[in-house]
C-alpha cells in the first residue's frame, strides 16, 4: 500500500527566495508548507537539528521538506526525525530514475518561480512527492517528515542530513527562540527609511514596532507617537507602530504589493515612556532640533518587547522632533 496520500501530504522548497524561506545559522530551517491535497494555505514551520551539513554552498543551497501522514498543523507540531529515515531504492536502472528526479524538480521549480502556492498544486509538484516516497523510499509510516537536498540525484545522497531534527509549527513565541531580525536604516529622498528581515512570524502577521532611546544613566525609555496623516499605524498604547510582515520582512501597511519597509521620517513622537523598578512613568519629553541615539524593538504587548537590537543608529531630529536624517552605514545590523 502505497504512503502517499495528496490530503496528508505536504511539501516546501528552501532557497532561491522561493515561498519566503529563511536560512539562518546551520541548525534551523524556516519553511512555507503547502498541501498536495485540497488546502490552498501555507503552514510556516522551522526545522531544527543539533547537527547539519549541507551539501551546497550557502549562497546556493537548496533544500525540500516533505511531511507526511498529517492532515492539519497540530498533527505536524513537534514530531521528529533522526535524518536517517529515508533511502535511495532504485532498484533498476538507477541513473534513469536520477534523471527522472531531476527533470521533476526543474518543473517544480519553475512553477515557485510565481511566488505561489499552485506549484504544489500543479501536477508535476504530485509527481515528485511520489517520486520521492517511492523511488527514494521513504520507510517509515504514520507521521514523519523527511529534509533532502536537490535536485534529487544519487550524487545529493550524502547532502543535507539532520541528526535529532524537529519539526515545530511556527506559532506564537517560538520563533523568536531561534531567528533574531536584522535591520538598515538609509537616506532617501530627504526621509529616513528603514527596513528590516528575518522577522519570525507568519505572513499578514500584525507586528508592533517601538524605538528605545539608548541612555547611560537610566533604563533606556520608549518613545510615544502620536498618529499622523501619512504615517504608519499608532497603536492604543502609543508605543506601538503597527506594521504588517510578509517574507519575514517589516511592511508599513498590509499591502504586500508596496514596498517593504517603513518611512521613518513620518512618525511623529509625543513623548517617553521610562519603566522604574516598580512602575511606569510617561512624561511629553521629546528631543528637538539635535541627534538621538535609538533602537528598533517588537514588543508583545504594552512595554514588554519580544526583541530589542543590539546595534543602535544615530537620527537627526527637526524641531518638532521629527527624524529627518541617520548617521552611518546602511548595511543590515542587528
Amino acid at each position: 500500500m502505497s504512503l502517499y496520500s495528496p490530503d496528508t501530504t505536504w511539501m516546501a522548497l528552501l532557497g532561491g527566495g522561493f515561498s519566503g524561506s529563511v536560512l539562518a545559522g546551520g541548525s534551523v530551517f524556516q519553511f512555507d508548507l503547502w498541501n498536495l491535497g485540497a488546502q490552498r494555505l501555507p503552514i510556516q514551520v522551522l526545522v531544527t537539528g543539533k547537527r547539519a551539513g549541507i551539501m551546497a554552498e550557502a549562497g546556493t543551497a537548496m533544500a525540500l521538506l516533505l511531511v507526511t501522514g498529517c492532515k492539519t498543523a497540530r498533527d505536524m507540531d513537534g514530531i521528529t526525525s533522526s535524518g536517517i529515515d529515508w533511502e535511495f531504492s532504485f532498484g533498476g536502472d538507477a541513473d534513469a530514475v536520477a534523471k527522472t528526479g531531476v527533470s521533476l524538480f526543474k518543473e517544480v521549480m519553475k512553477a515557485a518561480g510565481k511566488q505561489s502556492g499552485e506549484w504544489a498544486l500543479n501536477e508535476s509538484g504530485k509527481r515528485l512527492a511520489q517520486y520521492i516516497v517511492g523511488d527514494l523510499g521513504v520507510v517509515q509510516p504514520g507521521r514523519q517528515f523527511n529534509l533532502l537536498p536537490t535536485p534529487l540525484s544519487i550524487s545529493a545522497g550524502a547532502g543535507i542530513f539532520y541528526e535529532w531534527q524537529t519539526l515545530r509549527v511556527l506559532d506564537g513565541k517560538i520563533g523568536w527562540n531561534y531567528f533574531s531580525p536584522k535591520y538598515a536604516v538609509e537616506n532617501r529622498s530627504g526621509s529616513v527609511f528603514m527596513r528590516m528581515k528575518d522577522i519570525p512570524v507568519k505572513d499578514g502577521t500584525t507586528i508592533h514596532l517601538g524605538f528605545g532611546v539608548d541612555e547611560w544613566f537610566s533604563i533606556d525609555p520608549n518613545i510615544k507617537w502620536v498618529q499622523t496623516p501619512s504615517g504608519p499605524r499608532i497603536g492604543r498604547s502609543k508605543l506601538h507602530i503597527d506594521c504588517a510582515v510578509y517574507g519575514g520582512e517589516l511592511y508599513q501597511t498590509h499591502n504586500r504589493n508596496s514596498a517593504p519597509g517603513i518611512n521613518l521620517s513620518q512618525l511623529q513622537p509625543s513623548g517617553r515612556s521610562e519603566a522604574g523598578m516598580l512602575s511606569v512613568t510617561d512624561t511629553k519629553e521629546v528631543k528637538k532640533s539635535g541627534k538621538l541615539t535609538i533602537y528598533p524593538r517588537i514588543f508583545e504587548f504594552t512595554n514588554y518587547p519580544y526583541w530589542s537590537a543590539d546595534d543602535t543608529m544615530t537620527v537627526h531630529v527637526d524641531a518638532k522632533g521629527r527624524f529627518v536624517k541617520v548617521d552611518g552605514t546602511s548595511a543590515y545590523r542587528e
